[in-house]
């Protein structure tokens, strides 16, 4: 076989006809200006998407900004409000401690409030006096700090580490650094103004605020799934993080640390008409690009930093018109990756077409270009894997900040009202998954802790417990019956086991999503089931709220969990005649998202298929009239059966293992490899019994069996890649 001999018969058949020619050029023109058109609407939905992104940032950034600042200026207010009052002449104790308890039961949002005066400052019996009213469980206790240590005893080295009142001293009137405070056993921040009588200072007035009480602050926006805020103190130093929100720490990373690695953005504020301080950086919790936007709070030189995901709105909802080719491509990802694929699959037939006498392309070399192209655009498929996200089902809202749960309590509290349903009563519920795996049956079995907060003053008349509708077998245990403040406290041990709920389609590049259904256990009554929002760190779904550290499922790695509500329709009451048994009823579920690792799958089935296809395409090599190559090969048409049988065994022997150990209804994605594999066997068998007897048909017998050895790479990855552009898509 020579290439001259493949050209002179691709160009009798092809080049001369100017019909098809003319064809060939217009398909080529069309699939090549589509293509750039794709190209172009895809990077302008990345380019919108981006801005939509950046735009959504900057408006939450600056509703934190403001929320935060009214809050501080609020604290402000009050503490002015005391230090007037504190600073009238003539009053005693109880008429000190009286003011504080009266400006504390009148106003709201701060930790403690209280006065410390200096030495003798209050009559000459009484060295220190120091009335301390602050939070705690639900309600206010009054003690004092100069019964408890000497406030003005220690030396100042810092502000932050040294005696807050020598700090006061030293700052005079504002908002002193971030300090623990031992008697409310929080960390606070202290806004301190001077009493004055006769223009001399007799003491400061102070009030605290809980440093992690700006959670709810900041997360009365909604940062989406994997958004967070980090606020630096005055040296840059972090204080507080939205991630872990219960702990405040000396020790966190400087700014710096997080710029260190950023790339710096240009944006344009239309908030304040100012350039922005915007970088792009690695996200915290799932390394993939996000922006950074840093903002100044006016009252205490802190700086936050509010992150977004850069592919935000790939997953959510654009809030701008899109064109309908944009709409399109947003919707259909993979069509850009299908065009680009036969964009180079058409040039290469138009270039083999008109010009393989000058450019010498070469038929081999087109093979060559045609399968990497057909490659390529598969393993792209897969990777791009990664990127999807498995969503719950339609219609369900997902928790993962308190500003979703606030806006589904709100959002049903008012339908309720609407469609003239009983009031609803809200019981937070939490979970904690100890343990999972998967039996024989693809069954899953679950164990861990599950609880229940209850209002003591308003949830006393519901039958308190829950249950598991979707288990096959379910069992649990009363572990702890706990009242503090306004709630009790109930929670129990759990060990179920509900159907998997598994879609093996596109194995082993398969996402699972694990959902655990919850009821209520009174089902009188309009009781709805909320996650139990405090008694987590982060609802942010890859911090895996309910799950361990270490927790892990053999064969799979665990992505992300959350809480989600989904509203269900039933066609009966349940035999309860009660407005709260209706339609739409919203009902929670758990849930585990779950990855497939994919390197078991590829070694125990998809290996062998790959060496199959190898040594079939050697076997295919061995056709041929030649004499010195029949000496050398030894080619015979019964071998080559004898050797594409035994293949085939092979395959099929690792496609009946794969279906035994999955225990799919449905055609999976590998095994289409497997299909693939016993086409190609078939057509190798039939290629070269159809060759070896000399039928007269030109595609098998032209040039030593040329063609059938040119096409079958191409032939290959072009029906793998369409395979898993149809599974992807």
């Amino acid at each position: 076989m020579t290439m001259s001999a493949i050209l002179a018969y691709w160009r009798k058949y092809g080049l001369h006809n100017k019909r098809l020619f003319t064809v060939c050029l217009l398909i080529t023109m069309m699939i090549t200006v589509i293509t750039l058109m794709l190209f172009i609407a895809n990077w302008q939905v990345n380019q919108i998407q981006d801005d939509e992104t950046r735009r959504y940032l900057l408006s939450n950034s600056h509703k934190i900004q403001e929320s935060i600042e009214k809050h501080f200026f609020k604290v402000e207010l009050v503490n002015r409000e005391l230090s007037q009052a504190l600073s009238k002449e003539d009053q005693s104790e109880q008429d000190i401690v009286g003011i504080i308890e009266n400006v504390g039961s009148i106003y709201d949002g701060f930790s403690g409030i209280g006065a410390a005066f200096e030495p003798y400052s209050i009559n000459d019996k009484l060295r220190l006096f120091s009335p301390y009213m602050m939070q705690q469980d639900h309600s206010y206790e009054m003690t004092r700090i100069d019964l408890l240590y000497d406030y003005t005893a220690d030396e100042l080295h810092s502000c932050e580490t040294g005696n807050w009142y020598h700090c006061a001293v030293q700052i005079k009137e504002g908002w002193l650094p971030v300090q623990f405070d031992e008697q409310s056993n929080r960390w606070v921040m202290r806004d301190v103004i001077p009493l004055i009588q006769n223009e001399n200072r007799i003491g400061f007035s102070f009030v605290n605020i809980d440093v992690t009480s700006l959670y709810d602050e900041i997360n009365s926006v909604d940062l989406g799934d994997e958004g967070y805020a980090i606020i630096f103190d005055q040296h840059d130093k972090q204080i507080y993080h939205s991630r872990y929100p219960s702990i405040v720490t000396e020790d966190g990373d400087t700014l710096k640390e997080y710029f260190k690695n950023g790339r710096s953005v240009e944006c344009h504020s239309e908030h304040d008409n100012k350039t922005c301080r915007f970088m792009l950086i690695a996200n915290e919790l799932t390394g993939v690009p996000s922006y950074l936007y840093l903002f100044d709070i006016q009252q205490t030189d802190w700086k936050i930093a509010v992150v977004i995901e850069k592919a935000f709105f790939s997953h959510h909802k654009l809030l701008v018109h899109l064109t309908e080719l944009q709409s399109w491509v947003k919707v259909h990802p993979y069509a850009l990756t299908l065009f680009s694929v036969l964009t180079v699959f058409i040039w290469v037939l138009f270039f083999n077409l008109i010009c393989n006498r000058k450019l010498q392309l070469g038929l081999w070399s087109s093979s060559l270009i045609l399968s990497l192209s057909f490659v390529i655009a598969i393993l792209y498929l897969w990777l791009s894997q990664d990127d999807t996200v498995v969503l719950p089902d339609k219609g369900s809202m997902l928790i993962t900040n308190d500003a979703s749960l606030r806006s589904f309590v709100r959002d049903y509290s008012k339908s309720s009202l609407e469609q003239h349903k009983e009031p609803p009563i809200f019981i937070p519920t939490g979970m904690t998954v100890q343990s999972t795996k998967i039996d024989d049956d693809n069954n899953l079995v679950m164990s861990g802790y599950v609880w229940q907060r209850y209002l003591l003053f308003n949830h006393y008349n519901i039958e308190k417990g829950l249950s598991f509708p979707d288990a096959i077998t379910s069992k649990t245990n009363q572990l702890y019956d706990h009242k503090e403040g306004d709630y009790q406290t109930i929670g129990w041990s759990f060990r179920v086991k509900i159907s998997g709920h598994f879609n093996y389609e596109t194995y082993p590049f398969d996402k699972q999503n694990i959902w655990l259904r919850i009821w209520p256990k009174d089902y009188r009554k309009h009781v709805i089931l909320i996650p139990d929002a405090p008694a987590y760190d982060n609802l942010n779904t890859s911090t895996r709220p309910g799950l361990e550290t270490d927790f892990s499922i053999s064969g799979w790695q665990v992505k992300r969990s959350f809480f989600d509500i989904r509203f269900n329709d039933y066609n009966s009451t349940l035999g309860i005649d009660s407005k709260a048994n209706k339609m739409h009823v919203p009902e929670l579920h758990y849930n585990i998202q779950i990855v497939r690792n994919v390197i078991d799958p590829f070694v125990s089935y998809l290996f062998p298929v790959v060496i199959v296809l190898l040594m079939l395409y050697a076997v295919l090599l061995t056709n041929s009239r030649d004499e010195s190559r029949i000496g050398l090969i030894g080619f015979n048409a019964l071998e080559v059966l004898a050797s594409c049988s035994a293949l085939f065994f092979v395959a099929l022997l690792a496609h009946v293992e794969l279906r035994s150990h999955i225990g799919a209804n449905e055609l999976i994605y590998m095994e289409y490899f497997f299909i693939i594999a016993y086409t190609m066997v078939l057509i190798v068998s039939v290629n070269s019994i159809l060759f070896s007897w000399g039928m007269n048909i030109r595609f098998v017998q032209y040039a030593d069996n040329a063609l059938p050895k040119l096409l079958y790479w191409p032939l290959l990855t072009g029906l793998l890649f369409i395979f898993t552009l149809v599974v992807f898509w």
